[in-house]
């Protein structure tokens, strides 16, 4: 399994998980154009837009969603959207498949389960698995603004996982944020604080997981090393890596936790959001 992290953050959010020949966008925070640029700079053109077999949405708000309808349009596969998500023109236009948080789901010959988490959009977190020989498995959740009980057993079902590290406290009561945003971003609806993730790593200790990846690190309220120093201190064995904002960051998850590789593929990317 191999994933292509290819934006986590708030200048747009997308993702390609690929296994057993079958590859899944999940989210569309950035343009067609955009992410043929970045895979065709590092080397990897051959992964989109050819062979892509679904779009998976993970919630409505516009780092995740807002060129959903160029990619539609231009992949011409199946889109996966919950009932939580509008999308109107897209929903008229093309095809939408509907699913629900508990219930799996495929594209191609991937497994899809969602689990619903809080912020302020409906929104889910992701398990997305192979359905054939040895399984791997790789979660995603980011946009949370705490951790729900049940998120620790959904995501120690996988071998690794990308979950969000948003901000540090200090950082974000010491910023330029007006103080209705740093509200909204810490009001527990919002996105996780350092803390907050490494309070989730504790509880994955001992787990299925030994890599967890750290992403939607604030540019303004946090530091990579700031939150991996963070999570570090309650992770135990697990390993803990950074995505720094802007990098095309590949990861090839394995099951045998001896064998898993993570590669940060050349410079920070500096293509703007909506290109």
């Amino acid at each position: 399994m191999r994933v292509w992290v290819l934006g986590s953050g708030s200048s747009g959010n997308a993702a390609i998980v690929e296994a057993d020949g079958s590859r899944v966008l999940v989210d569309c925070g950035m343009g067609p154009r955009a992410i043929a640029n970045r895979l065709r700079a590092h080397d990897a053109a051959h992964v989109f837009p050819g062979g892509i077999d679904g779009i998976v949405v993970t919630h409505e708000h516009h780092d995740h969603i807002a060129h959903l309808e160029a990619h539609a349009r231009a992949l011409g596969v199946p889109v996966h959207l919950h009932a939580g998500i509008g999308a109107r023109r897209v929903r008229e236009r093309y095809e939408v498949r509907g699913y629900d948080a508990g219930a799996a789901f495929r594209v191609g010959a991937l497994c899809v389960e969602a689990l619903a988490v809080p912020h302020d959009a409906p929104q889910v977190a992701l398990r997305i698995s192979t359905t054939s020989g040895e399984r791997r498995a790789f979660g995603l959740v980011t946009d949370i603004g705490h951790v729900p009980a049940d998120l620790a057993p959904f995501l120690g079902a996988c071998d690794a996982a990308l979950v969000e590290a948003n901000y540090c406290p200090e950082l974000l009561w010491s910023g330029p944020y007006p103080t209705h945003l740093k509200r909204r971003v810490s009001g527990g609806v919002g996105h996780l604080a350092n803390q907050e993730t490494a309070e989730l790593a504790s509880k994955l200790v001992g787990s299925r997981l030994s890599r967890l990846f750290l992403g939607h690190i604030s540019r303004t309220n946090n530091m990579p090393e700031r939150a991996l120093a963070t999570v570090r201190q309650r992770s135990g064995s697990l390993d803990v890596r950074p995505i720094l904002p802007g990098v095309v960051t590949v990861l090839d998850i394995e099951a045998d936790e001896h064998r898993g590789k993570i590669r940060a593929k050349g410079r920070p990317t500096q293509l703007a959001f909506g290109f």
